[in-house]
């Protein structure tokens, strides 16, 4: 027995060794593991940012389409509601007949409802009185006329030979233009709201630019017009 031993303990001392290896062999693994666990963590973030910035640069450029798209101007907008406004003014309902009559005498623009009269406006008319003769008189003719077609006049300009040039404005917002036999004959807003109520035109009709906008509405080509003394 005592010649065992030796060999017992040789054994023993092997199997402790071995354990030993096994132990720091699987120590050694899990720290490799580990490591690259931790590596492929640390990645992950990485892959997240460009994963969010590939989200984001889509959501950039449209913002920067809307930003670079051009806005309507307040003017455009005006422009663009006077439109609209003309368009559904200008479309009588079946039951309205509307005419014009224009006085002369009392300078005074009548609007009219199969005969009865609904709305009147001061208005100002050529700086000679009596029946228009030719052109260049400075006269508004007298008698039964029709509305031939409705301008957009907001940007004329007149001169009126005064020595100021050329007038922006002169017209107001519209031109309704009249078949009198004679040219440049029509009824329109002006740059100058004092001269209503007086001969000072060169054989138009003038109105304050509010109460044209108010007339356009009911106006329409082939609408009938009277201009009496």
């Amino acid at each position: 027995m005592r010649r065992r031993r030796p060999n017992f303990i040789k054994r023993n001392m092997i199997a402790i060794i071995a354990l030993i290896v096994v132990v720091l062999i699987g120590i050694a693994g899990y720290s490799i593991m580990s490591k690259n666990q931790h590596t492929h963590k640390a990645t992950e973030p990485e892959k997240s940012i460009t994963t969010q910035e590939g989200v984001k640069a889509p959501s950039n450029k449209l913002q920067d389409k809307e930003e670079v798209k051009p806005k309507e101007s307040k003017q455009e907008k005006v422009k663009t509601e006077e439109k609209g406004i003309e368009k559904a003014g200008t479309v009588p309902t079946q039951d309205n007949e509307y005419s014009i009559v224009i006085d002369k005498g009392n300078f005074t623009l009548y609007l009219m409802d199969k005969g009865k009269e609904i709305k009147s406006f001061p208005v100002a008319l050529g700086l000679n009185p009596g029946q228009k003769q030719k052109a260049g008189d400075m006269k508004t003719p007298t008698g039964d006329f029709t509305v031939d077609e409705i301008d957009d006049a907001s940007y004329w300009k007149h001169d009126f030979g005064d020595g100021k040039g050329e007038i922006a404005g002169a017209y107001g917002p519209y031109f309704i233009s009249l078949e009198t036999g004679w040219d440049g004959i029509g009824i329109h807003g002006t740059h100058d709201p004092a001269s209503i109520g007086h001969r000072v035109s060169e054989g138009c009709i003038r109105l304050n630019n509010s109460d044209l906008r108010i007339l356009q509405k009911y106006v329409i080509p082939g609408t009938k017009v009277r201009i009496q003394e």
